[in-house]
């Protein structure tokens, strides 16, 4: 083994850190190079189409029971002429005139015809009030076998009845909901403004348009509703009003200045007395004083403030509150403090609305100005073109435009949920996405082995042998794990071909005499390394090459259960050698019921595995094994879980890592990859295990499998250190088994 030549079998492969939806950087020398990110995107979410098409199809579903929902509206279009070239309006401080040829003139007018204004006076009109069907129902989303159920009709069609007075909102509100109906455009190329209405019922439609442009018409003649008057005496008539109020408030303001002037010196003489106290005792002349002029003061406030309440200015407001100044009269402290109250409150009162009236007077006179100047322009005439006429057909729903958008939204929301899995998963499922996001090489595809294939498989065989062949079981073949499938009755089958697929791989890797000692391992537990490395080596021996099978996982051996052993029972094993307690001889299982096929199990339960896996001891039995046999295959522990593996791969030749589908997250191959790069011992290959092919994954054979969310954070993360298994446990399981009554093969 020692002066075996270096394998010149694997080349470094770099792991960078993990991309943008998962997937780590990979560079591998002497591979081709990784695909780009966004060609294996889309290659991800065209492996999720399932997904687009119920998007779609969900799309689909909503576009028609929007459409089932949804009432017909019909639009009627009345067309203006605008006749006159100029008009004239406000802009700013000074009269400009506006050019009705110019674009900017007819959208003066169109803006002018959508005033809130016009529309509450045509909202205000008896025959519009008074159309049937003038107030659309509300639309009812609820299913209507939900609607059944409780109770209701789902209506969705305005009523032909003529509207009551109670039905019908007011003005203000009708005209708002008038604006949401009505659309006004410009023909290119004229001066014709279409005004068009939108409505459930046709007729109500038409007559909305015409009364429209014809309330437009009689805005601008002058001739508007009866008894309106104009704005400007409007105007003009507020502005008054403003004036005489702000006249009142201020001569009522004007009546309270010297009973505000007492307050004050009240306010100031108790301050002064406050101080004084704090100095001098109340019999000192200079207290005795200044209380003196407090108590004045506070009589003169007090004879003041009786006069101006019962003064005509502001008599009206307090008479409102006299039976609350009789009533703190009783008490003169208390009336003094009462009534200093309510005259800051009613000066405060005053003051405000001095302020406010003073603005709304100032803004009244603003507009007078500008609404007589306005007066003196010209208004832009025009005339009827044509009047609205009743629809023929409905205008919407779109039918064909809302299946498109419910497409095209729902084809959005599948790839969008599409792409978002895609960020989310993080493990491999095919052969094609483990070998480009690691630019390793796959050495063989294990398909997902269901112990109910297995024995339908067998059934078949049996069913379909041949005149004198035997298909029954040694005694110890049925005692292997089902899953060992070079067992007579399923030895030809798919199953055993994945597996032989797997040795051929292996031998190409290269000079088979140099290329002995074949290790298999994994990145964490229960990703089948086990039942992968005993397959290997019974395909190894079903060629008539002596094959021995080493257990060098210590710590949670499974080779024996996989051969029917209980660990009780097998005796001396790996663990006695490498500790130096027995002989090469004495730890060989020579018969397993495998021709050409000896094991070597793990032997019991070492209290220190980790020391026991000496370089120069492994040296030792590598050595010793290639001289008496073919093939070497060793399994060993899980790379994540413990150290032992990085120390026996750079001893072997052949170092095959098992990625098993759907269950190793990328991170942890990833952080598998860098721990055998830094050892200088990457791996000579990949076996996918437990692969499952879809069929609707468009040829990827993709699929979700145990899908799961969790990501890989670093090694720490898995907590590996209880890393083993109770043996009781094993023996347990193994005894039930042994239990079980065996399965006759039909002769």
């Amino acid at each position: 083994m020692s002066d075996r030549p270096a394998s010149p079998r694997r080349h470094p492969v770099e792991f960078d850190q993990v991309d943008d939806y998962g997937a780590p950087h990979v560079e591998h020398l002497g591979a081709p190079s990784r695909p780009n990110k966004a060609r294996r995107l889309a290659l991800d979410l065209l492996s999720r189409w399932y997904w687009i098409v119920l998007g779609v199809v969900l799309g689909l579903l909503v576009s028609a029971y929007y459409l089932s929902k949804t009432p017909e509206k019909f639009t009627a279009t009345a067309t203006l002429l605008i006749k006159q070239r100029t008009m004239t309006a406000i802009g700013g401080a000074q009269v400009e005139d506006i050019d009705m040829a110019s674009t900017e003139g007819l959208n003066t007018v169109a803006a002018r015809l959508g005033r809130p204004e016009l529309l509450e006076r045509v909202a205000s009109r008896i025959d519009v009030r008074s159309l049937p069907g003038l107030i659309p129902p509300k639309v009812d989303w609820t299913p209507d076998w939900l609607a059944a159920r409780l109770g209701r009709a789902p209506k969705a069609v305005a009523d032909k009845e003529p509207a009551s007075a109670g039905q019908v909102p007011a003005a203000p509100v009708l005209g708002g909901m008038l604006g949401s109906w009505m659309r006004i455009s410009i023909r290119e190329g004229t001066r014709l403004l279409d005004v068009s209405i939108t409505h459930q019922v046709p007729e109500v439609s038409k007559a909305l348009a015409d009364a429209v442009v014809r309330e437009y018409l009689a805005d601008i003649s002058g001739t508007a509703t009866e008894g309106r008057s104009s704005k400007l005496e409007t105007l003009m008539r507020q502005s008054e009003e403003a004036r005489v109020k702000l006249q009142v408030a201020e001569e009522a303001m004007a009546n309270y200045n010297r009973t505000l002037e007492l307050h004050a010196a009240l306010d100031q003489m108790e301050n002064e007395v406050t101080k004084l106290s704090r100095r001098y005792l109340p019999k000192h002349p200079k207290m005795i004083v200044a209380n003196g002029e407090l108590e004045s003061l506070k009589n003169r406030f007090l004879t003041e403030f009786d006069q101006v309440i019962h003064s005509s200015a502001d008599g009206e407001y307090w008479k409102t509150i006299a039976e609350q100044i009789n009533a703190a009269r009783e008490d003169p402290e208390q009336y003094l403090r009462v009534a200093r109250q309510l005259l800051l409150a009613r000066t405060g009162v005053l003051s405000s609305e001095i302020a406010s009236r003073s603005s709304v007077f100032k803004v009244m006179l603003t507009r007078i100005e500008e609404s007589s100047i306005e007066r003196e322009g010209q208004e832009s005439s025009a005339e009827v073109s044509s009047l609205a006429r009743v629809p023929g057909g409905p205008s919407s729903p779109n039918r064909k435009q809302a299946q498109t958008q419910g497409v095209m939204m729902g084809g959005a929301a599948g790839l969008l949920l599409a792409f978002v899995l895609v960020r989310m998963d993080n493990k491999y499922h095919t052969v094609a996405q483990l070998e480009s996001e690691t630019g390793q090489p796959i050495l063989a595809a294990i398909s997902d082995i269901q112990l109910g294939h297995l024995l339908a498989a067998e059934k078949h065989q049996a069913k379909h042998r041949k005149p004198g062949e035997n298909l029954e079981a040694s005694p110890l073949q049925a005692s292997w794990d089902p899953r060992l499938v070079f067992r007579p009755s399923i030895s030809d089958t798919n199953f055993a071909e994945m597996f032989r697929v797997l040795r051929a791989s292996i031998t190409l890797l290269g000079d088979e005499p140099r290329r002995k000692i074949t290790m298999f391992s994994s990145a964490l537990p229960g990703e089948g390394k086990s039942m992968v490395s005993a397959n290997f080596a019974l395909a190894a021996a079903g060629q008539g090459r002596r094959t021995i099978l080493v257990d060098l996982d210590l710590r949670k051996p499974s080779v024996h259960r996989l051969f029917g052993h209980l660990r009780s029972e097998i005796g001396l094993g790996a663990t006695e050698w490498l500790a130096g307690q027995a002989s090469l001889d004495q730890v060989i299982l020579k018969d397993v019921g495998c021709q050409n096929l000896h094991v070597i199990t793990a032997g019991q339960r070492a209290p220190n595995p980790g020391e026991l896996l000496n370089t120069n001891r492994l040296k030792e039995l590598f050595e010793l094994l290639s001289n008496e046999y073919e093939v070497i295959v060793l399994d060993s522990a899980p790379l994540l879980a413990v150290p032992d593996s990085r120390v026996i791969a750079p001893l072997v030749d052949n170092f095959c890592l098992v990625v098993r589908s759907d269950y190793v997250p990328k991170g942890a191959l990833s952080r598998t990859m860098e721990l055998l790069n830094a050892a200088g011992s990457p791996p000579s290959g990949l076996v996918f295990n437990g692969y499952k092919e879809v069929r609707r994954m468009l040829g990827q054979n993709y699929s979700y499998g145990n899908y799961r969310l969790s990501r890989y954070g670093s090694a720490s993360h898995y907590s590996y250190g209880s890393y083993g298994s109770d043996d009781h446990e094993e023996d347990d399981e193994m005894k039930r088994r042994k239990k079980k009554p065996k399965r006759k093969q039909k002769s």
